[in-house]
């Protein structure tokens, strides 16, 4: 038996069954999938910048955007954020852009490769107000529940890097058979990876927080829809980032409101 939140790219299950090699007709295999008990709609905003530079075409933009991005947040949440990216690289560029203002602010830093993932977790969890920075370790498998996580900042789509051996032998195969490389391995795999990245933020029926995917890409290719449609069920702003920026402010200040008025 496979249990999992994020075994599926899409409603339905080929995906999967063809990686673990159980596709043929003989093969009976029984699959079922089951709605999230979380509000979505209610306790998560999915923000999608639409002003943001794309990271495969302004690079150093696209990461000048998202350090404002995180910092924005920061301050509408008071800290409480998961910066997850794609590589150890980006992590060391954004951490080393960040430290200062969050030393200013009274945000801990807390950055993949500087201490053991647990050790992270347990400071992040004990401040409140941490920003980390971290990759793929931190999209899976992470549990924080509660108010020490009430924000996430993706800073681009998890593709895969085609050039690694292991992607590269799996992309020729399925080209040597006539399909499609990207949408018949590296987009599926992105979005299960981003659907686990977006996961870690709501984790029990009372969380609630804001999302920000830094990736124009999902509004401007034809792919985009299928990763979008992927995802839970949150509000959705895919707007200027100024115009982005007033809602999230909106959105923690009625959390904060909420949360004083509870007895």
């Amino acid at each position: 038996m496979v249990t999992s939140a994020t075994l599926t790219p899409n409603a339905n299950f080929s995906f999967l069954l063809g990686r673990l090699g159980l596709d043929d007709a003989e093969t009976q295999v029984e699959t079922a999938q089951f709605p999230s008990p979380f509000d979505y709609g209610a306790n998560a905003m999915l923000v999608v910048p639409s002003d943001t530079p794309a990271p495969n075409l302004d690079p150093v933009g696209h990461q000048r955007a998202v350090v404002g991005h995180v910092l924005d947040v920061a301050e509408a949440s008071d800290g409480g954020l998961f910066v997850l990216c794609t590589s150890h690289r980006d992590v060391r560029a954004l951490s080393g852009l960040l430290r200062d203002a969050a030393v200013a602010h009274g945000w801990p830093l807390l950055v993949h490769g500087e201490d053991g993932r647990d050790t992270l977790l347990k400071r992040f969890r004990q401040s409140g107000r941490a920003i980390l920075v971290g990759t793929a370790t931190f999209w899976e498998g992470v549990d924080v529940p509660g108010h020490a996580l009430r924000g996430l900042v993706i800073n681009k789509l998890p593709f895969r890097v085609p050039t690694e051996p292991m992607v590269s032998a799996q992309c020729d195969a399925i080209e040597a058979r006539g399909g499609d490389p990207f949408m018949e391995y590296m987009l599926p795999h992105a979005t299960l990876r981003l659907k686990q990245g977006v996961g870690r933020l709501i984790r029990t029926a009372t969380d609630r927080g804001v999302i920000v995917l830094d990736d124009v890409r999902v509004v401007t290719k034809r792919y985009g829809r299928d990763l979008l449609d992927a995802l839970p069920p949150a509000q959705r702003v895919l707007r200027p980032w100024a115009e982005a920026e007033r809602r999230i402010i909106d959105f923690y200040a009625a959390r904060a409101a909420e949360t004083l008025s509870t007895p």
